[in-house]
Order: C-alpha cells, then structure tokens, then sequence
C-alpha cells in the first residue's frame, strides 16, 4: 500500500530528548529497568502472515517478527532504492542480469534455535507466488522464473529479463519457517488466521496478542544483528478512537502515537513530555473518474474537472502545513517523479470553456450545464471509514457546484465500496493510494489492469501501455527514468484521475525517545534500532 528538500528535508532520524512524568492514576508507559515502550494504534491485526495481511498494519508487525533476505533503504530520492544485509549476507548478479544468487548467513536461526536455510527461502517464494495464496504483492514476482537450492545456504533467482529492480522484486516478502508454515497447505492460507507466532526470526517475539486490546512483543534475544533491538519490551495499545487515542498520548498513557492530525499538532508540541516528528507519506489522495461512463470520456471534461477543483483550499481546510498539491502518479520525491510537471492551476473560467468545446452549457439557465436535454450530474463515493475523503467530497461539490455541475456524495462501508470499484459500478470515488519505491504505473493505468488490477477507472491508451511496458523491462535506470516522465505527462495529459494531494504524517513521540531511521515507508521500519534515553542497555 510509501520524501524530502525544504518540503522534504527533513532529519528523518531526528534526535528526541528527555521526560518524566505522567498520569497519577496509571501506570507510566516507560519504565527505565525493561526499556518498555507503548505505542497506541487504531487497528488490530487480521494476520501475522505477510502473503494473508489484509492491512498495512499487519504488514508492519509481521516485519518485526519475520526476517527478509534484504533491507531497503531510504535512498530512492536519487534511483531505484539500495539495500543492506538481513537473512542474506551477501549476493551476486550475473554478468547477463538473469541470476541473482544469495549467499545466507550461517549464523542466522529462529528462535527455536534451529537454523535458517534455503528451505525457510523457497517455501516463502512459493507462498509469495502463489495464486492459491494470492498474496496482494504477488504482482513483484512477475518476472521471477524459478528459484533453487543448491545448497542450504544458498539461494538462486532466475529471472525472465534482466531490469532495475531484480533485487527489489526478489527481497519483498518474510522468510518464514518451513517448519511451521509447511504443515498447512497453501490451499489452506487464505483461510487460515496466522494470529499466533511460536517461532520467529525477526528483531521482536510475539509475547501475547489480546485481540482488540493490545500486542505485546519483547526482545529476541537469538536475533541476527544482536545487540539490537534496543528495546526489551514494545506494546501496541488498540485505540480505535482518534480523539481517545490522543488523550491517552497526552495524558502518558502511551508514548508514541502515529498519524497525529494538523488540528491536533499544537496541542501535542505544547506537551513537556512530547514532540512532532514530520516524515513524508507514500500516498497520493485522488479521485477517479469512470471513463467508460460518457460523462467522462472525453478528456477535455476530465481536466476541466480537475481546473474546477480548488486544491489549495481543500489542503488549507485538511492538511494545513502539512499538504502540498499532487501533479501525478509518482510522488513528488521519488527518483522517477517529472520535475517539470505542474499541477494543473485552479481556473474555473477554463474549465467552464473546457466545458463548452465539449458541449456542456446552461442551456435552460436552471444553473447547472446540459447536453442533448440532461444535466452534468453524477455520483462521487467515499468509505465510511475515511472522515478525511468525505470531507474531501463535500468541499469538491460545492466546487464543482459553482461551474454548474452537479454532485451527488454517497458513503459506502469499505467491502461495498472496493466492489463497486472492482465491477466498475459507479461514476467517480475519492480514494487514496499507499506507494511503494518501485516505480510501476502499471496496477493503476495499463489497459490490461482494467480487469484483474487497480484500473478500477477503466482507462486506456496504446501510447501509455507501450511505454510502460518497455519501462518496467528497462535494465538502465536512467532511460528507464526517461520513458516513466513520459508516461506521467500522457497520465496528466488525460487525467483518468484528479490528483490531488500528497502530505506529510505528524507522529507524536515521547521527548526520550530516539527513533533511528524513521522512514516513510514505515513509522516502524528501523523500530529494532529505538531506544529511550536514561535506560541503559547495549549501544551497538
């Protein structure tokens, strides 16, 4: 479902400093003799499995529980992102770009004490690649044709074509242990819970789960990179209301809460005990227009759609601060991204002569614009379960309002939703996208993702499939960086989508706490490398 210059400049790995203190009447969340740390969350997990999460969360919790053979890091500014060691100690790529071999540390072994082998590789490969699983990143493994083992230490990738993000592509995903995940068949998974976690291979063991209440993880002793993590204790608090969540940060009953929102900001940096972290957020905000519906066909509606929407208010009203205007499908930050590409301007007098070269008048002088005898009205959906999407639809209906065009807001729970959108049964929806650092507008806007994929729009051009095909099959980074600038300007050219916005995530922490490596990727991807100031313990 993942920044930086003045806007995303930002010190990422930013130094916290000290407090004591707290609500009288609960226990403090911080304790100097375990190192303990509360985090309050919305959610609970669905899954400890990566290839069966059903949310981001449960992603992230499974990546402190699970090993990868790799590490990204956060260099994608620049290309493709780098990665550093994990389970793999090393790896080689040969002279053709068609075999990628990793070489598995022998000193790695899950907490059982048994050791990690390419057995543990293999099976996670074949989960990841699995349609029986039909894990939601499956898509990475496109181009990977077989794995073996030559030995058990030993890991070979071959791939179809040689291209820029072999590495990337074979890294993503947990290494599991056969030796638990082997006895369910993979027929079995999707219907399986995975809520338990007896032997693991990551930085945090699993010490209890009370469903709807708390997780609770403390220090893997057997971890790979021991000494870290730095942290003897780490509790997720579930608190599915906002505001309940945020008193309890303020009031010290949990030390770190993620996604603070704007309105709040002020009154978490008037806290003694916390501070703001700020870190770019891989997301785009947008809303999609059905172009296989006549009212958008055409172009010329679409970006006069997109001229008639006042972005900057909607940012000041939402994210003051914290949003900035988005031109397209690459985030602005990211190594690929059209740094002449422009949000197109706010200019309601365009859109309305948009508007007419493609029929749409008041003809009747009711204040709304027709063609042959019907008004320009459609619905707009959002999910119940985003305030900030809805509120994004009522102010672009008063928007599109004043060109005379009408809008209809309706809310749908998440599953109706995501079936409208799969059957595509509706006219537009604002949504949201949560990036990778793997630049690929395939799932979105190829024509063969309009079944099967995220194409919920129905959106074609043979120009913009031709390119992406031959960008996501170019080994050289910067012609590849070439064709996906052009592949933006088309997308911008037709705007299946109004881009919206992108932000920033305000996260409050406790001022003791140092949060190595924040990462927009992850509030939690360097979480083995925290630790609170005045506690003691190994400094690797």
């Amino acid at each position: 479902m993942r920044r930086w210059s003045a806007l995303f400049g930002l010190a990422l790995a930013a130094a916290l400093l000290a407090w004591k203190g707290g609500r009288q009447d609960a226990p403090p969340s911080t304790a100097a003799a375990e190192r303990r740390l509360v985090i309050g969350v919305r959610n609970d997990i669905t899954s400890l499995n990566i290839y069966t999460a059903a949310s981001a969360f449960d992603q992230e919790i499974a990546d402190l529980l699970y090993p990868k053979l790799a590490y990204e890091e956060d260099d994608f500014q620049q290309g493709p992102p780098t990665f550093h060691p994990g389970l793999a100690s090393s790896w080689d790529l040969s002279p053709d770009g068609m075999r990628l071999t990793f070489h598995l540390d022998p000193r790695a072994s899950w907490s059982d004490g048994g050791p990690m082998t390419a057995a543990d590789v293999l099976l996670s490969h074949r989960a990841a690649s699995s349609p029986e699983v039909a894990w939601a990143g499956i898509d990475v493994k496109e181009f990977i044709r077989d794995v073996s083992t030559p030995d058990p230490r030993t890991v070979v990738y071959r791939f179809t074509r040689a291209y820029p993000y072999e590495l990337m592509d074979a890294v993503e995903g947990n290494i599991l242990p056969a030796q638990v995940f082997a006895t369910t068949p993979l027929s079995e998974w999707p219907k399986s819970a995975f809520l338990e976690a007896p032997v693991v291979g990551g930085p945090f063991l699993l010490k209890r789960h009370e469903r709807g209440a708390l997780i609770e993880l403390v220090r893997n002793p057997s971890y790979l990179m021991a000494p870290l993590p730095r942290l003897d204790t780490v509790i997720f608090r579930i608190i599915p209301d906002e505001e309940t969540l945020l008193n309890e940060v303020m009031l010290g009953g949990i030390d770190v809460m993620e996604n603070v929102p704007p309105r709040s900001a002020a009154r978490v940096e008037s806290s003694p005990r916390l501070r703001l972290v700020r870190v770019p957020d891989l997301s785009y905000t947008f809303i999609c227009w059905n172009t296989s519906r006549p009212l958008f066909s055409d172009p010329r509606v679409r970006r006069a759609l997109t001229m008639a929407i006042d972005r900057d208010s909607i940012i000041e009203g939402l994210l003051p601060g914290i949003g900035r205007p988005a031109a397209g499908p690459v985030l602005s930050f990211l190594w690929a991204r059209d740094p002449d590409l422009k949000p197109l301007p706010f200019d309601p007098e365009a859109a309305r002569r948009l508007l007419e070269e493609a029929g749409w008048k008041d003809r009747d002088g009711d204040g709304l614009i027709d063609r042959d005898g019907r008004p320009f009205r459609f619905e707009l959906e959002t999910d119940q379960a985003s305030g900030q999407r809805g509120d994004v639809a009522r102010m672009v209906v008063a928007q599109l309002g004043a060109i005379g065009v009408a809008v209809v807001p309706r809310v749908f729970e998440s599953g109706a939703l995501i079936a409208r959108h799969e059957a595509h049964e509706f006219d537009a929806f604002v949504g949201s996208w949560r990036e990778s650092t793997k630049i690929d507008l395939k799932s979105n806007f190829h024509s063969a993702s309009r079944q099967g994929g995220y194409n919920y729009g129905q959106y074609s051009c043979p120009e913009l499939d031709r390119l992406i095909d031959r960008a996501r099959a170019e080994p050289d980074p910067a012609a590849a960086r070439s064709l996906w600038i052009a592949a933006q300007r088309i997308i911008a050219r037709d705007q299946p989508y109004t881009f919206l916005f992108e932000r920033d995530r305000l996260h409050a922490v406790v001022r003791n706490l140092k949060a190595v490596g924040v990462s927009p990727r992850s509030l939690y991807a360097g979480l083995q490398e925290w630790s609170l100031e005045g506690t003691g313990g190994p400094q690797p």
